[in-house]
This record gives structure tokens, sequence and C-alpha cells, in this order.
């Protein structure tokens, strides 16, 4: 408890505030990228059942590729892997976050050409907010963290919470 008491009153609120935007990104990239791997009918289920939500009818294209399926669940992982770098240190990682920028960014303006040239099936517009949030989400937030701890170590990173994850030197 006192960890988190520690956590939600650490003077680096920037760096708080990154931690619990990364949080559900870093697990909304990891989990399904395994499940678009490992379990693919069960990921192609959700998103149907999620068009049916948006009243999107039948889903307009076949789904049973295995190369989509694995260059699908690697750039998700991929998203998964770079919010997690951020999130252990967001100082020696803040290269990753325009490399985030442009992954997840080509995909929200793929959903978005998709959805206006294409189909119109609500699902691809619904897929380019989410993937828009998700890349201001990450720069805004990110970003903002890392401008505030600045670009070499001080004392103060010895009370962030959780502590920066920085390299071993032997």
């Amino acid at each position: 408890m006192a960890v988190l008491a520690r956590f939600w009153r650490q003077e680096n609120r920037r760096y708080r505030d990154m931690q619990l935007a990364l949080t559900p990104l870093t697990l909304n990239f990891l989990i399904p990228s395994l499940t678009y791997f490992f379990a693919p009918e069960s990921a192609l289920a959700q998103f149907r059942a999620m068009a049916g939500m948006l009243g999107g009818g039948d889903f307009p294209h076949a789904e049973q590729s295995d190369l989509w399926r694995v260059l699908a669940s690697a750039n998700v992982f991929t998203l998964g892997v770079i919010c997690l770098l951020l999130q252990l240190d967001v100082r020696r990682f803040a290269a990753v976050i325009p490399v985030f920028a442009v992954l997840k960014g080509f995909a929200a303006l793929g959903f978005l050409w998709v959805w206006a040239v294409e189909t119109r099936y609500p699902l691809f517009l619904a897929a380019f907010f989410l993937d828009a949030a998700s890349v201001v989400i990450v720069a805004w937030f990110a970003g903002r963290a890392a401008r505030s701890l600045g670009v070499t170590p001080s004392p103060s990173d010895d009370r962030l919470v959780p502590r920066l994850r920085r390299p071993r030197v032997t």
C-alpha cells in the first residue's frame, strides 16, 4: 500500500500520468497480439461482435490469411513492446515515440482510407479513431514525461515510482 501511496503522491506528475496512460495501452497491444497469433478465430469473433454493436452487419471480407495474421500480430506486439519500453525508462527510450506514431498513425490512416474509399463499414471508422487516439496518448503522455525528466539522470530519479530501469554498469 505504501508504494501505491508514493505512486499517487510523487512530485513528477507527468511521469505518473504517463504510467497511468500507457499501462492499459501496453496490455491492449501485448495481450491481443498473442490472441491474433494463437487464437485468430477468437480475435475475428470479437472483431465481428464489435462490428455488430456498431451496426456494421456481416463483415465484408474474408480474414483467413496466415500471412496477414502473422504480420498483424507482430505489428501489434511491437506496439506493446514500445509502450513497455517507455514505461520502463521513458528518458532512455523516448526515441521510440515517433516509431510508435508512424506505425500506429499509418494504421489509423489505413482504416480511415478503407472506411472512406472502399467499404463505409463502421468498424473501420471506429478503428481509425482508436488508433489516432493511441498516437495522441503516447505522444502526449510519454513526450511530457520524457521532457519532465530531462536528458540526464538526476537525484530526483530515485523518487520516481516505478523507478526508471537503468542499464547496469559493470
